[in-house]
C-alpha cells in the first residue's frame, strides 16, 4: 500500500444478500409474453393467484431462459416483523432462499430435483424434463437427516420416475458480489453457478418505488465517490506540484545566497577587465606618426623631401612634401599603394615651378596596421 492510498477513505463495505424463508412464499409458473415488460404480466398474474391486492404483498419473479414463462412468488407483508424489515433498507438483495436456487440444471430427459438442506428448513425444487424452470417448489421444516425421505416424498409428489436426476446441496445460503457484477452464491463449501446481478431485479421482493429509489441513490453514489477519488488525486498533484516549487525555491535561493557571496570578487574581476580594456585601447588608439613615417619611408626615392606632417584621426596622415624630379611624385604613390599598411593613397595639389614639384600626399592606414606599437 502506498503513502498516498493512506489518505484515501476505504470504500463502504459490500450490503449483504439477505434470503428469506421460503415457506412464507406462494410459487406459481405463469406464462408471459416474450419482449414485453415483466412487471406488469406479473402484477397481472398475482391479482388473478392471490387473495391480496399487490400492493399487500411482498413480491417477485424469475423469467425463464426464452423469457416464454416466469417462476412467480409472493408472501403476504403482515408476515414479517418490523424489525426483520429494517436489515431490508442495508441489503443487495432481498429474496426468498429458492431463488439462488433457481439455475437450471443438466437437462435430463426424466426431469430433475434440486433439494437443499437449511440449517432449519429442507427446499426442494423440481424441472419437468427438458424444463428451464422449476414447476414445482416445497419448502418443509427439517433437518439433513430427512433429506432422503423428503426427497422421495417429492418424487412421488412431482410424478417423476427413479430416473429423474437428484442433486442435494447442505448448508446455508450466503451471496456476494463478485468482481465482474456478477452474484455467487455458496451453499456450505460448493458454490453454485453465477448469477447475473440483473437476473435479481425482478426477483427482489421490496417495493419496486423503494428499488428505484435506491438505485438512483447507488448511481449518485457512484459518482460522489469517483468525484472523491478525483478529488483526491488533484490534491496529490496539488502536493507534488507544491512540493517541487518549494524545491525549486530552495535551490534558487542557495544560486541567489552564491551569487551575492561572488558579489564582491565578481565586481574586482569587471574592475581589473576594464581596466585591461581601457589599457589596450590607449595602446592601440594612441597617435602614431612616427610609425606612419617609418613605415613610408623606405619608399620615398631620394628627390621627394618632405616639409611638413598633419595627423588626420587615428589613422590618417597627411604630408606636404617636395620632389626635384616630377615622375618621382607618380613612382612614390604607386609604391605606397603597394605597401599592406595602407588603406588609401592620394596625390593632390601637384605644383611645378623653378624645377620644383610641390604635392601633398593623403595617407589613411589600416585599423590593425600598428597593432600591439609595431606594424603589419
Amino acid at each position: 500500500m502506498s503513502v498516498l492510498t493512506r489518505f484515501i477513505p476505504t470504500p463502504p463495505p459490500a450490503p449483504p444478500f439477505l434470503v428469506l424463508a421460503g415457506d412464507s412464499f406462494f410459487v406459481r409458473q405463469v406464462a408471459i409474453v416474450a419482449g414485453e415488460p415483466i412487471a406488469p404480466q406479473v402484477r397481472l398474474a398475482l391479482e388473478g393467484m392471490s387473495p391480496f391486492p399487490p400492493e399487500q404483498l411482498y413480491y417477485g419473479a424469475v423469467p425463464s431462459s426464452d423469457s416464454a414463462s416466469a417462476l412467480v412468488f409472493g408472501a403476504f407483508r403482515r408476515r414479517f416483523e418490523s424489525a426483520e424489515l429494517e436489515a431490508w433498507s442495508e441489503a443487495a438483495v432481498v429474496t426468498p432462499e429458492f431463488v439462488p436456487l433457481c439455475s437450471t440444471p443438466i437437462a435430463n430427459a426424466s426431469g430433475f430435483i434440486r433439494v437443499h438442506s437449511g440449517p432449519t428448513r429442507l427446499t426442494a425444487l423440481v424441472w419437468q424434463p427438458n424444463a428451464t424452470l422449476p414447476s414445482l417448489v416445497l419448502t418443509r421444516t427439517g433437518t439433513a437427516e430427512a433429506c432422503d425421505a423428503f426427497l422421495a416424498e417429492v418424487r412421488s409428489r412431482a410424478g417423476l420416475s427413479s430416473e429423474a436426476g437428484a442433486e442435494t446441496l447442505i448448508g446455508e445460503l450466503n451471496g456476494r458480489l463478485g468482481t465482474s457484477g456478477e452474484v455467487i452464491f455458496t451453499c456450505g463449501e460448493v458454490q453454485l453457478p453465477v448469477i447475473p446481478l440483473a437476473w435479481f431485479a425482478e426477483a427482489d421482493v421490496r417495493d419496486p418505488d423503494f428499488l428505484s429509489n435506491r438505485r438512483r441513490g447507488a448511481i449518485r453514489d457512484l459518482w460522489l465517490w469517483r468525484a472523491l477519488l478525483a478529488t483526491a488525486a488533484l490534491l496529490a498533484v496539488a502536493a507534488l506540484l507544491e512540493l517541487g516549487a518549494g524545491t525549486l525555491r530552495w535551490q534558487s535561493n542557495r544560486r541567489e545566497a552564491l551569487v551575492k557571496a561572488q558579489a564582491e570578487d565578481v565586481k574586482q574581476i569587471d574592475t581589473a577587465q576594464a581596466l585591461a580594456n581601457r589599457i589596450g585601447e590607449l595602446s592601440e588608439k594612441r597617435l602614431m606618426p612616427m610609425e606612419m613615417l617609418a613605415a613610408i619611408n623606405p619608399s620615398r626615392p631620394d628627390s621627394v623631401v618632405f616639409q611638413r606632417t598633419i595627423t588626420r584621426s587615428l589613422h590618417g596622415l597627411e604630408i606636404e612634401a617636395q620632389a626635384g624630379n616630377a615622375e618621382d611624385v607618380g613612382t612614390y604613390a604607386a609604391a605606397l599603394r603597394a605597401l599592406p599598411v595602407l588603406a588609401e593613397v592620394k596625390t593632390r595639389e601637384v605644383r611645378a615651378r623653378d624645377g620644383v614639384t610641390s604635392f601633398v600626399l593623403a595617407l589613411q592606414f589600416k585599423p590593425e596596421a600598428f597593432r600591439d606599437g609595431g606594424a603589419l
